[in-house]
């Protein structure tokens, strides 16, 4: 292979490799755009009474079985084992969830994800 500046050959392999820092710029930009996700979806003010419950390991029956034994309803179970939308009025529903093996209980910004308007009904 020649160089066209000076006609000398070249070999590819001379090349330095590319090392982890390459990827630095890519990496920062998908770490801002998760953080950014983050924030905005934790922005949104919550649904009243719904919760997004974590138990990790629990399958879909004894995941409902918790949210039920806690006094609510599981109003959808997520992609993921353990991870649950669960809704109930009773204002120590929370804590009950806790008690009753839940690992983290946060409120739920919006019913059911981003398939509702603006009113929490969905469409």
């Amino acid at each position: 292979m020649s160089n066209l500046r000076n006609g000398s050959a070249t070999d590819p392999l001379d090349e330095p490799s590319a090392g982890w820092m390459d990827f630095a710029p890519a990496l920062a930009l998908l770490l801002a755009g998760v953080v950014a996700l983050a924030v905005a979806t934790l922005a949104v003010s919550p649904v009243q009474g719904q919760y997004l419950v974590l138990a990790p390991g629990a399958g879909g029956a004894r995941l409902t079985d918790l949210v039920y034994r806690a006094g609510g309803g599981v109003v959808g179970l997520g992609g993921l084992r353990g991870i649950a939308i669960a809704a109930s009025e009773d204002p120590d529903f929370r804590d009950a969830l806790k008690a009753q093996g839940a690992w983290a209980v946060l409120p739920s910004s919006r019913l059911l994800g981003c398939f509702t308007d603006e009113r929490g009904a969905r469409p």
